[in-house]
């Protein structure tokens, strides 16, 4: 197995953009330059996982994902680079590697895609480490305690120079969350913007894993239509944002990260006092959706 080199060493950029006559100025952490597919969180997430899976000898890497999984293609490029044979199992017995954009790019980075039924899908998805038969399993999202350390080294002190008041990030699985938390000074307040509809029952699985840490919060009113969904304004604030500082978003977590931004400082939930600093996850293949496409 050869150990994927990703650079992790990712610059802050300072960006200003004006939306709606409102001029805004945030600092943004460009994880999104780590690599175009295995980008931002996927190979935090996916680091000392496979570094596992190397140490125990593991003979292929087995991981879960929807039909536009991020994770998916990052752990399929990521085991082409590594040279580990692995295996994607895939919510929805109808697909094929042929349904969509990603998908496919899975297949041409050599995953085995094995599709299963929403209900199978959901009796395994959870699946961690390594198996009696050799294969090594990152349950959906790389949700799990290396998931959660790869997130941990996000930051370091020399981030927080620049008199940050505020961190803010997309959630899916709250991985990434934890990882701040757990890592960035208690002085710092972290924002989690929920990218699911009814996003409460994360809480208790954050408080499970922070140590009573208590500088943080998950913003559940930010998900508009539910994962995945886009609407117009979603649709024009990302257009806008990424017109004036040539930065892409994804319609699933960071551009609704970027609208969550506006709407704080809007409300009056941030002001000209908050040194405002966005994680910026990647995952930029969200833009292959044919509901992207259409919006």
């Amino acid at each position: 197995m050869n150990k994927p080199g990703f650079s992790t060493h990712t610059p802050v950029d300072s960006v200003q953009w004006e939306y709606r006559d409102r001029q805004y100025e945030i600092l943004i952490k460009r994880d999104d330059l780590i690599h175009p597919f295995v980008s931002g969180n996927k190979w935090r997430k996916l680091k000392y996982n496979l570094d596992s899976a190397g140490r125990q000898k593991a003979r292929k890497i087995v991981t879960y994902g929807g039909a536009f999984s991020n994770h998916l293609i990052a752990t399929a490029c990521a085991c082409s680079v590594a040279g580990i044979p692995n295996v994607g199992i895939v919510r929805g017995d109808e697909l094929d590697e042929h349904s969509n954009y990603v998908l496919r790019m899975c297949h041409e980075f050599g995953m085995d895609l094995q599709f299963v039924s929403r209900a199978e899908y959901d009796d395994i998805k959870d699946q961690d480490g390594l198996s009696d038969n050799g294969e090594f399993h990152i349950p959906e999202g790389g949700a799990n305690q290396a998931g959660i350390k790869g997130c941990e080294e996000i930051f370091d002190s020399s981030w927080f120079d620049h008199e940050v008041t505020d961190v803010v990030c997309g959630v899916g699985t709250s991985t990434t969350l934890i990882g701040l938390i757990r890592s960035i000074p208690s002085e710092i307040h972290i924002h989690g913007i929920a990218a699911l509809r009814e996003a409460d029952y994360l809480k208790r699985h954050i408080t499970e894993h922070i140590n009573g840490q208590t500088h943080w919060i998950l913003h559940t009113e930010f998900a508009r239509k539910g994962f995945g969904q886009i609407d117009e304004t979603l649709t024009l604030t990302m257009q806008n944002f990424t017109s004036q500082t040539g930065i892409l978003l994804d319609p699933v977590y960071t551009g609704k990260g970027i609208a969550a931004i506006e709407q704080m400082y809007d409300s009056g939930q941030f002001t000209d006092q908050n040194k405002v600093l966005f994680l910026h996850t990647g995952g930029m293949t969200g833009l292959l959706s044919n509901r992207w496409l259409k919006s």
